[in-house]
């Protein structure tokens, strides 16, 4: 990757948080990949290939918990497989890589606004609604279910060190939902019903969804859970089935650590700091996840990839 720089300065952003965010990670991805296809001077096809698929992986890697990238490796070296037994001429084989980027954004695209269309009718009947952390996806579905309901609240968290839920509140203030930003502290006593607003259901967003229906999100997604689950609150995953790592368990995801500098930058000496990005919520402590395919019980996820998005399971790649 070091020939090509403005590859690695994507891969550098990613890094080092400049990029946040499952879908913009997939964007800068593949935005570096077909970075690769107009600049690499190599004319080998197998070379090339080889090469190309490095630095998708690379990309899709520069963080660890970022499946929506790597399947969509995964899904333009398997269809480009299909569709070429034989390396064909270069040309070509550049145009069909750039169609396959462009046709796995698209699908990403599509299956949001699909989990928008198949889930929001069903969820009309919730007035007061707590998210963490900043989904795009799960901001947008609260928006849809906010609409014409007069009564309708939500409740957004800080989402320490970096502040994300800021994100969360802001866009859902200027689309007119009426917002309130707590303490990260604060929301497991929100969801249990001592706060001030009354919550009737909690939608967390995904960045990770093992084989088993677990979920890895935001670190203080599992508190928020098991406060739901004690309630007796429904707690939905608003996710696309894309983010699906089908060879991650619960036993051996790994989880992002970031640097220590985020916690305090002028930390005293001897001071040990620890700052897990995200965390593993129990599938057990999931109502469902909300996809392009409408509402999925957590152990039925694997199966609904299987016959939705079959290629994910190209174990060649």
């Amino acid at each position: 990757m070091e020939n090509y720089p403005e590859v690695q300065k994507i891969y550098k952003d990613i890094q080092n948080l400049n990029i946040q965010g499952a879908t913009n990670i997939a964007i800068a991805t593949f935005e570096g990949m077909k970075l690769y296809l107009e600049l690499a001077q190599v004319k080998d096809r197998d070379e090339f290939m080889k090469e190309f698929g490095e630095i998708g992986l690379a990309l899709a890697h520069a963080r660890a918990n970022e499946p929506l990238a790597r399947n969509g490796v995964t899904y333009v070296k398997h269809f480009f497989g299909q569709k070429f037994p034989e390396s064909p001429e270069l040309g070509v084989m550049k145009q069909a890589l750039t169609d396959l980027c462009n046709e796995y954004l698209d699908i990403i695209e599509k299956s949001k606004s699909e989990l928008i269309r198949k889930n929001a009718p069903y969820f009309t009947n919730f007035d007061k609604v707590l998210t963490h952390c900043h989904s795009s996806t799960a901001v947008s579905l609260i928006k849809a279910i906010s609409k014409g309901d007069h009564n309708f609240e939500a409740v957004c968290t800080e989402t320490r060190p970096r502040f994300q839920g800021r994100i969360t509140a802001k866009s859902l203030v200027d689309a007119g939902v009426h917002t309130t930003l707590i303490a990260d502290s604060a929301v497991e006593s929100f969801v249990i019903g001592r706060g001030s607003v009354p919550i009737d259901v909690v939608f967390i967003g995904c960045d990770q969804i093992t084989a088993k229906g677990h979920t890895i999100n935001k670190i203080g997604s599992w508190g928020i859970a098991m406060s739901s689950y004690y309630a007796g609150k429904p707690l939905y995953v608003v996710t696309p089935l894309l983010k699906i790592d089908p060879d991650s368990f619960f036993e051996t995801v790994k989880i992002e650590v970031r640097e220590e500098k985020e916690l305090w930058e002028e930390a005293p000496k001897g001071l040990h700091l620890y700052n897990p990005a995200f965390e593993i919520v129990d599938s057990n402590l999931i109502t469902g996840y909300l996809t392009e395919f409408g509402a999925i019980l957590p152990e039925n996820v694997e199966k609904v990839t299987k016959e939705k998005y079959p290629w994910v399971f190209d174990n060649e790649i």
